[in-house]
């Protein structure tokens, strides 16, 4: 072999184990699933210069294989198939749990046509491997067309068989980390609805909150950890009304002041609660100035404008919506119009403006589509 060659392969040899610490490094630092597999099919696509990647997984109660990812210019499309096990390069691959080197696929009988039908996709060759957890098959993960006319070669399926072990491995931990996660949640969902059923006019109250705070949110184009934290706040932001008198919370008629007073201490009472937990400290702004107002009026500090944390400004418009769209004792729920046309008319008072226009833009938006109840 010539110098240049040598020091080439070499070259490539150091890349490939760079690119297998680098998952090894992602694969500790990064739980969210859909971020993980885009991180390191990017990685793999790139040492090994393939057109696309994707990764199935195995629906057990359909005996299907679905994409979780799908990377390349159809990746889109390619979300929406479904391949039945056995059927396919991936069928194979998933069925007998073995890896397979296709050069050509035109020229392989178990080449399955309907992918590429469907996404437009020209697929040249393939290499698929099963993706295995525990020693069984869980699901396949696949590249796709090497760049350059090139073909796929024996050093290209070792690093991808190293790649999906891990990959395997990762997804039944991103599995267990988003169980634990969905316990979690329905954990203080399940606190919180004990806390609204205190109140039968409320009951219900802090789900509607997350719904309609994750309308602005999610126009905001918020990242998912934002999302969450959004979404969590939005749960807990009564959850300070446990230290309240349950006869003050289901008093049907109007608050005294001393009364009111009182209520009103249930913001300060619910960061009380959350503080302990470390996992939620930064929460806290959120759920404590959810009644701040934009004017500066509001309390418990009488913060003004953009000083009021975001999320707090999102579930302030949120819970007021749903606190007039809604039956009270002492009146019948508003209609959503009026509740809307009342929003605008304190944007700038009570609410943050810029977030009224796009609640009231997202919330009628989603109305016409049948996506939130009229």
């Amino acid at each position: 072999m010539k110098s240049n060659q040598f020091e080439g392969s070499i070259k490539k040899r150091i890349k490939r184990l760079e690119t297998l610490i680098h998952t090894s490094m992602v694969f500790s630092s990064i739980l969210d699933i859909d971020d993980l597999l885009d991180t390191v099919l990017h990685k793999a696509e790139e040492v090994m210069d393939a057109e696309a990647s994707s990764v199935f997984r195995i629906d057990e109660a359909t005996n299907e294989l679905f994409f979780i990812t799908a990377r390349g210019v159809k990746g889109k499309e390619a979300k929406e198939i479904r391949v039945p096990m056995g059927k396919g390069i991936v069928g194979w691959v998933a069925k007998h749990g073995k890896p397979l080197l296709v050069a050509d696929v035109r020229k392989d009988p178990r080449w399955f046509k309907g992918v590429d039908k469907k996404t437009k996709f020209v697929t040249r060759s393939i290499i698929a491997v099963p993706l295995i957890s525990r020693g069984k098959t869980i699901g396949v993960a696949e590249v796709l067309n090497k760049r350059n006319n090139q073909h796929f070669n024996k050093i290209d399926l070792e690093m991808f068989q190293s790649l999906s072990n891990q990959i395997g491995i990762a997804i039944e931990n991103a599995s267990l980390y988003k169980a634990l996660d969905e316990l979690f949640l329905s954990s203080i969902r399940a606190i919180v609805e004990a806390v609204d059923a205190k109140d039968p006019y409320t009951r219900g109250h802090s789900a509607r909150v997350v719904d309609y705070s994750l309308i602005i949110g999610e126009s905001l184009d918020l990242g998912k950890d934002e999302i969450k934290g959004l979404e969590v706040s939005a749960i807990l932001h009564d959850v300070g009304k446990i230290g309240i008198p349950d006869y003050i919370l289901g008093k049907p008629g109007k608050l005294t002041l001393e009364e009111f007073i009182y209520m009103k201490k249930h913001p300060e009472l619910g960061s009380a609660i959350i503080e302990p937990i470390a996992e939620l400290k930064d929460l806290i702004p959120n759920i404590l100035h959810h009644h701040e107002r934009y004017d500066g009026n509001g309390y418990p500090r009488g913060l003004k404008a953009k000083k009021i944390p975001h999320f707090a400004r999102i579930i302030c418009i949120a819970d007021s919506f749903d606190a007039m769209t809604s039956d009270r004792p002492y009146r019948k729920r508003f209609d959503a119009m009026i509740a809307l046309e009342e929003l605008s008319k304190n944007s700038g008072c009570q609410f943050d403006p810029v977030l009224v226009r796009i609640f009231t833009k997202e919330y009628l938006d989603r109305r016409s589509n049948g996506t939130v109840k009229k």
